[in-house]
């Protein structure tokens, strides 16, 4: 018999707990609860102190909250008066943590810290979600900053992280030469090789502006979502962790039975397909510098360009020995460029993944499809997007960045300044292709 989960926080035996640790799985009050940028833990976890409960609304699991509203209800329904109107002006507020019930955990709630700009551009709402094996995964929901609660919900976006990805918000920055290697080699190995670039968590408020709400997700095996012990990758868990997120958006109080879209980055983008191809409810999707070759043959073209025609034939020939044997060669074999690539133990993910199509997978698609590539971007080119687009089922649009952006839409110098979070590094983002790219989703998810 499975013993029931402890009801009661682990210091304070007569507190009811609120929310369970993400490192140590400990029950936790509102007075324990330390808010991380990985994630809800505990004081032992992290070596800092809890947050006090004055400085928190206290909300029963499931307790209502309206659309919109920075302000949620407590327990008795009446509103909290605002104490931090100086900080709004400032830059941004924390209005509030509240303990939600998640239709896969109901009996374990999950805190939620929201966030609204001093502009009201946006206001963000953290969740989690389970995954495949059990894994729980973050992720923040972004609401326009005007939602209106007329009962029809707010149109919205998931955000399907792809290779590289170092959490929520950020992905690896796509510097030459060797950007497509290291952004597998942190995904295999879990770590991030370079520097992060947020493009996530600006594509987000770049929807918010247009009106769009968004959900954005860790991708398991980085460091908010790391692997246990003897876990193997599967593309097919990444397959399914979108559809349990997407599962999640969809049912979400703010959205309603509004439409839905689904945007992916790099082989996020192979993801998004897999999952609106199955999912009448997604009305569009976006596919962020995802390529119209397998993999294996993106890596091998730039490996070659950045390393010599000697290491992109060894690539190949490795890759050939993993799809034929189900094997790669030992480390030993190859050459120090490639050996991080044939991580021990991800044969059988790195097989499935050099095996994608992504013209199969986007010819599948029913809903109207966008490709965005940077104008810049030596790993997708232009002859890819003309291959998708030529595959697309019901139509779509192609649309390209500045000549200077990168895999990333993140332009090489100057340029546009996108970011409205106050604590961010500002990007130079190409604000005129994020733009147009909300643009495009806000017509096709028009009602």
């Amino acid at each position: 018999m499975v013993a029931a989960a402890p009801a009661t926080c682990v210091n304070h035996r007569r507190r009811t707990k609120v929310a369970t640790c993400t490192a140590c799985e400990s029950a936790l009050c509102v007075d324990c609860v330390v808010r991380t940028g990985v994630g809800v833990k505990c004081q032992s976890c992290t070596g800092v102190k809890a947050t006090k409960a004055t400085k928190a609304t206290k909300v029963t699991a499931g307790a209502p909250m309206s659309v919109g509203s920075s302000r949620p209800r407590t327990a008795s329904g009446a509103r909290r008066r605002p104490w931090a109107t100086a900080l709004v002006a400032g830059g941004v507020l924390v209005l509030a943590v509240s303990a939600y019930g998640l239709s896969t955990r109901e009996s374990d709630p999950v805190i939620t810290e929201e966030v609204q700009t001093a502009a009201a551009a946006f206001t963000e709402r953290q969740s989690e979600f389970v995954g495949p094996g059990g894994q729980r995964i973050g992720g923040t929901l972004t609401l326009p900053g005007a939602v209106v609660n007329d009962g029809r919900g707010v149109p919205a976006v998931l955000i399907v992280p792809g290779l590289g990805a170092l959490d929520r918000n950020s992905v690896v920055a796509a510097n030459p030469p060797d950007a497509a290697r290291d952004a597998l080699v942190s995904t295999v190995g879990g770590v991030g090789l370079a520097s992060g670039d947020a493009l996530y968590r600006d594509l987000s408020e770049a929807l918010a502006r247009s009106g769009i709400a968004s959900f954005r997700y860790d991708r398991r095996a980085t460091s908010p979502v790391p692997v246990r012990e003897g876990q193997k990758l599967s593309f097919d868990d990444e397959v399914a962790d979108a559809k349990a997120a997407l599962d999640l958006l969809g049912k979400r109080q703010e959205i309603g039975a509004a439409p839905l879209a689904v945007l992916g980055h790099d082989t996020g983008g192979m993801v998004a397909m897999r999952v609106a191809a199955g999912n009448p409810r997604v009305k569009a999707v976006v596919a962020v510098s995802t390529p119209a070759r397998p993999l294996g043959e993106v890596l091998a073209t730039d490996l070659g360009r950045s390393r010599g025609a000697a290491v992109a034939d060894a690539f190949r020939a490795a890759a050939g020995s993993l799809a034929t044997s189900g094997k790669a060669p030992p480390a030993d074999a190859l050459p120090d460029i490639l050996r991080p690539i044939f991580a021990p133990g991800q044969d059988a993910y790195l097989a499935s993944l050099f095996a994608l199509d992504p013209v199969t997978e986007v010819g599948r698609v029913a809903a109207p499809v966008l490709l965005v590539r940077g104008g810049g971007d030596t790993s997708v080119t232009a002859a890819d997007t003309d291959k998708l687009s030529a595959s697309l089922r019901t139509g779509g649009q192609v649309m390209i960045a500045s000549t200077s952006a990168n895999h990333n839409l993140t332009l090489a110098g100057g340029g546009h300044e996108h970011s409205n979070t106050a604590t961010a590094q500002v990007t130079h983002r190409d604000a005129d292709v994020t733009g147009g790219l909300s643009a495009w989703v806000k017509a096709n998810l028009a009602t």
